[in-house]
């Protein structure tokens, strides 16, 4: 009985212990892929049973010597449902992600420079060099929410023009299999609605190329599901 009561006790401590490496592994390994920028977390929720990791109060912060204002990307809950055997492979598997961004905040610091330009999908979506493309995986379903975005201007002076827009998104997609197009639909998504392209003097154009992929698959989903309702319904026939 002894030795049953130790072999289940290290049982334990071996599936905390993985859990605890994967999540780590998962979770730096998305934030390389999406932002190549500094993050922190509040708290970090690591199913034991489930691959599944469920972040509290997920920021992500502008470069420190060109920017004044830390935060860039304010998301109070980012939850991720993996296959576990494909993070140890060539293409990472995701199921599930839910990604709320309350506050995305874009910043012209006093040199003209925007914060968002350091982005790897910024890179990517316009064609600059360094951007890597060789970044695989899937998210078979992503639900993003999107709150506000701050636009701070310090061309003018040392006290910046700050504009808000109430951008209010709830949407969801399926099959993304391209980190790029992830993270050009989040920017794009965020700023299509606002004036602070137009106000930065940002092109959206080659965000919308990268995105698009991501936004059509959406459209096939809601259309697919529309069908589906057609087939059941009488009215539908």
């Amino acid at each position: 009985m002894k030795k049953l009561l130790v072999i289940v006790a290290a049982v334990v401590i071996v599936l905390f212990l993985a859990k605890d490496f994967v999540a780590g592994f998962v979770f730096t390994t998305g934030i390389k892929a999406f932002t190549d920028l500094p993050a922190s977390v509040k708290g970090m929720k690591v199913g034991v049973f489930k691959s599944a990791v469920d972040i509290d109060n997920l920021k992500v912060y502008n470069p420190k010597n060109n920017f004044k204002d830390r935060v860039m990307l304010d998301m109070p809950d980012f939850y991720i449902h993996y296959d576990l055997l494909s993070m140890f492979s060539g293409k990472k598997h995701i199921k599930k992600m839910r990604l709320d961004l309350k506050e995305f905040y874009v910043i012209k610091n006093a040199g003209g420079e925007l914060n968002i330009d350091s982005l790897k999908a910024i890179q990517s979506g316009n064609g600059k060099q360094g951007a890597k493309q060789d970044i695989k995986f899937m998210i078979d379903e992503l639900d993003l929410k999107i709150g506000k975005v701050i636009y701070k201007d310090y061309t003018k002076g040392a006290s910046p023009s700050v504009k808000e827009f109430n951008v209010g998104i709830e949407e969801h997609y399926t099959n993304i299999d391209n980190p790029y197009a992830f993270a050009s639909l989040v920017v794009f998504k965020a700023l299509a609605n606002t004036g602070v392209a137009s106000m930065a003097n940002f092109d959206l154009s080659g965000l919308r190329a990268v995105s698009s992929e991501a936004m059509t698959s959406a459209k096939e989903t809601v259309k697919q599901a529309a069908e589906g309702i057609k087939k059941v319904l009488p009215f539908g026939k």
